[in-house]
């Protein structure tokens, strides 16, 4: 087969096909990993939120069972004498106006449940299916554990509902008025 000077002239737009395709699938496939980490960092957010304020209810439950306890001291146990932050002694006078749970052993084996099954301590660290997976049923099972204590205490697991909402409410936006 004979050279054709031409042939060159003719693949020039394949050619700059061919490299835009593949700087494009180049830029997507970072901008696809950038754009994944940024959505695992606001699901995992999100999840670890609601971990947390599930484990902050446990620990409040928890307390107001302390509460009684420290109302009508073991006469054989000696108290500790430890310096508190102010905070936590703000906190104790906050958690002191709300009412006394009742001390069933069913209520307090469901606190003591949920506390263990929030407690950060005992998650996994690591990005793996099975961690994920185990952090998911946490949360399912904390939730399930939270609406059944809040139904035997009689409280609302959502009390900050209201018959008024906008989207700044439903999304916890603040309006900027």
């Amino acid at each position: 087969m004979a050279f054709d000077p031409f042939d060159e002239i003719l693949e020039l737009e394949n050619d700059y096909y061919r490299e835009g395709y593949d700087a494009g699938v180049a830029d997507s496939r970072y901008a696809g990993m950038i754009e994944g980490k940024v959505f695992g960092i606001e699901k995992g957010y999100e999840k670890a939120i609601e971990l947390g304020k599930l484990h902050g209810r446990a620990l409040v439950w928890q307390s107001r069972f302390l509460q009684q306890e420290s109302i009508h001291p073991n006469p054989q146990q000696e108290p500790l004498k430890a310096p508190r932050p102010r905070s936590a002694q703000k906190l104790d006078e906050s958690v002191m106006a709300l009412r006394q749970l009742s001390t069933t052993t069913r209520l307090r084996r469901h606190v003591d449940g949920l506390q263990s099954v929030t407690d950060g301590r005992t998650l996994a660290r690591d990005n793996s299916d099975e961690a994920v997976t185990e952090f998911d049923d946490r949360i399912t099972r904390a939730s399930a554990k939270a609406k059944v204590i809040a139904n035997t205490v009689g409280e609302s697991l959502n009390p900050a509902t209201s018959t008024r909402t906008g989207i700044e409410d439903a999304t916890g936006l603040q309006a900027r008025h």
